[in-house]
């Protein structure tokens, strides 16, 4: 780090300069030091009225670790006007993780009328890793925007990835097609034999990446049930569905597949007829 020379005077005093891109570069140059003065002055910039200076304030003092900045970053959260400075203060509370002495204020952020700010409380949840923001997550899975309903799923699969299925099964239903796809997989990840019925139906979903998020699924969880379904998805419009699909029941080994798959081998499409063949192979009347 840099010894504390003439030049930091200069910074000092460019920190109050009425031209905010000179007061964001002295943040920015002022980074170079750690003399308390220098900290301290820094730490009062986290008032400035310009949300660039506050960016720029923030990332300095999360660098160097100012013990000061959780609770300035929560009273952001809690008070600030601006959604800019609340949803950043949500993002940096989630980077700065298990040191949050309550998570209270961020698991109020889940209701802040801004969807940023929602999004970025979601995340930071997951990041921080306590599960007394499970029961709040699942709430926010009736979030109004699908990008933090999206969030909340990621972040219950980090907090408890095989606790929460049933919450996922009603985000199958979804009306964003990213949610939809997303609870399938992580559906898949829980391993759960109850969500069978539920990703059979997915397997009709009008959106083509849902429905191979759901034949990831069924054969993630394996067994007699996800036979029939995948079978049936064999026939499906997208070739990336059949060819998933195949891919799956040569895992299974069930003969029951053996004949639906010697069907697929008349397949149009090249990938399709490789996954059935890689599929068959697998079966003991074909193995050499």
């Amino acid at each position: 780090m840099a010894s504390k020379g003439e030049d930091y005077k200069k910074l000092l005093k460019d920190l109050n300069d009425p031209d905010w891109n000179i007061r964001a570069k002295a943040v920015f140059n002022l980074k170079n030091y750690d003399d308390q003065v220098i900290l301290d002055a820094l730490f009062k910039k986290l008032d400035d009225e310009n949300v660039n200076v506050w960016l720029s304030t923030v990332r300095v003092l999360k660098e160097k670790k100012d013990k000061r900045l959780v609770n300035k970053l929560i009273n952001a959260l809690i008070e600030d006007n601006r959604d800019e400075v609340r949803w950043h203060s949500a993002y940096f509370l989630g980077e700065i993780g298990n040191q949050i002495p309550s998570i209270k204020p961020i698991i109020n952020a889940l209701k802040d009328e801004c969807a940023e700010v929602r999004l970025n409380a979601a995340k930071a949840l997951g990041k921080i890793g306590n599960k007394k923001a499970i029961d709040a997550l699942i709430s926010s899975l009736d979030d109004k925007d699908p990008i933090v309903r999206k969030e909340a799923i990621i972040s219950l699969n980090i907090l408890s990835p095989l606790n929460n299925v049933e919450g996922l099964m009603k985000s199958l239903k979804d009306e964003d097609k990213r949610v939809r796809s997303l609870a399938a997989i992580l559906i898949g990840k829980a391993g759960s034999e109850k969500s069978i019925d539920g990703l059979i139906n997915t397997l009709s979903d009008d959106d083509c990446v849902v429905r191979v998020s759901a034949v990831y699924a069924l054969d993630k969880i394996g067994g007699e049930k996800v036979i029939k379904p995948l079978i049936k998805a064999l026939k499906d419009p997208y070739w990336e569905v059949r060819s998933d699909a195949a891919a799956a029941l040569g895992k299974l080994e069930d003969d029951r597949a053996v004949v639906p798959l010697l069907d697929v081998l008349k397949d149009e499409n090249k990938y399709v007829i490789k996954s059935a063949s890689k599929a068959l192979e697998k079966f003991s009347i074909f193995k050499k």
